[in-house]
């Protein structure tokens, strides 16, 4: 199981802990960050491994002051299902930005869609 723990504006960057109870005498818990850009020799758009040094990185002053989004309540039972929900809150995020500028009718967003998988 899996608790996300931070989550950054636009559902990016994305924190998850293993075990989702996992407190400050928990031994060895695991870390795993989502970033849609390559950081280091870690891949884009997936959750990678990280440790405890890096994950707190993300709870500065300077993270909050990104902003950040509110956190479900809820674990995951996989890192697979994390990523579906963090995509498609990324891809609904995306979505009504660019709605509320006028940019995207529903029709253009599913092209959107369409055309953005032929480059992954």
């Amino acid at each position: 199981m899996y608790q996300m723990v931070r989550c950054g504006r636009g559902f990016d960057p994305v924190i998850i802990v293993s075990p989702p109870d996992a407190g400050p005498d928990t031994p060895n818990p695991k870390f795993y960050r989502y970033a849609s850009w390559q950081i280091g020799n870690h891949q884009p758009g997936m959750f990678n491994e990280i440790d405890l040094d890096m994950a707190m990185r993300y709870f500065s002053e300077q993270a909050d002051g990104m902003g950040f989004e509110n956190l479900p309540a809820d674990p995951f039972p996989t890192l697979d299902a994390a990523l579906t929900y963090v995509t498609e809150k990324r891809d609904e995020w995306g979505k009504k930005r660019l709605e509320e500028h006028g940019i995207f009718s529903d029709k253009d967003w599913n092209q959107f869609i369409r055309d953005a998988e032929k480059y992954k």
